[in-house]
């Protein structure tokens, strides 16, 4: 088995929001995202996908996405991003029994797959910490409650221990914040996190743990392998 991400595929089979307008890496890409995942995803691999799967409000106008989603080879596991409106974090057991049943919506749970264990949940915005208001303060510290959570759920005899987030664990000057420390507190060997589209991004090993930017137009439309 093997482990690939890809995030931010900003999906739209339902809803006019046309893509190519951002890069021409953008246009048909969803197209270019279905060839290049058939062409490395096997049936008894897993795929992590952190956030901003659809621009769907609501979930019927996501279906189709994540339709197109399911229909890729592999096992899905999905975290929320900001424009994920269709999910809330409050319906996920609902919809967990809509969609696709290669498809798990992961909202600060952990899971073992094949020996390995995950956790995910959306993150928080890159302001600078003295820029965030009290609303995001709050969403922050609900945000690192899930992550905590999650990796508390993982057992200790996993071979790797994988977060994903959506937003990346440090601010706009690559600061790591609170998010970091918990990656770091519980020896999480890989994170995948997507959002960032231009600018600047951290990756490599820091801290001993693998920072690995799986935005679809950063790897061109490609699947990373994970593990």
């Amino acid at each position: 088995m093997g482990i690939y991400a890809i995030s931010d595929l900003h999906l739209s089979f339902s809803t006019e929001k046309p893509m190519g307008m951002f890069g021409d890496v953008w246009k048909d890409h969803a197209r270019k995202i279905a060839q290049n995942w058939d062409s490395t995803v096997g049936d008894d691999d897993t795929v992590l996908l952190a956030g901003d799967h659809s621009w769907g409000m609501r979930f019927g106008d996501a279906s189709a996405d994540l339709d197109f989603i399911a229909a890729r080879p592999g096992r899905k596991i999905l975290i929320r991003g900001n424009h994920d409106y269709w999910w809330h974090r409050e319906s996920t057991n609902r919809l967990q029994k809509q969609v696709p049943d290669n498809m798990t919506l992961l909202h600060g749970r952990g899971l073992v797959v094949e020996g390995v264990g995950i956790t995910g949940t959306r993150g928080w915005r890159l302001e600078r910490e003295a820029e965030l208001g009290a609303g995001d303060v709050k969403v922050m510290n609900r945000e690192l409650g899930y992550l905590e959570r999650g990796l508390k759920e993982i057992p200790s005899d996993v071979s790797h221990r994988i977060v994903m987030l959506h937003y990346p664990p440090f601010d706009e000057d690559l600061k790591p914040n609170e998010f970091a420390d918990i990656l770091k507190a519980h020896a999480v060997d890989i994170l995948v996190y997507g959002h960032i589209h231009s600018g600047s991004y951290l990756e490599g090993k820091i801290d001993g743990i693998q920072y690995i930017l799986t935005s679809a137009d950063y790897l061109n439309l490609h699947l990373v392998r994970v593990v």
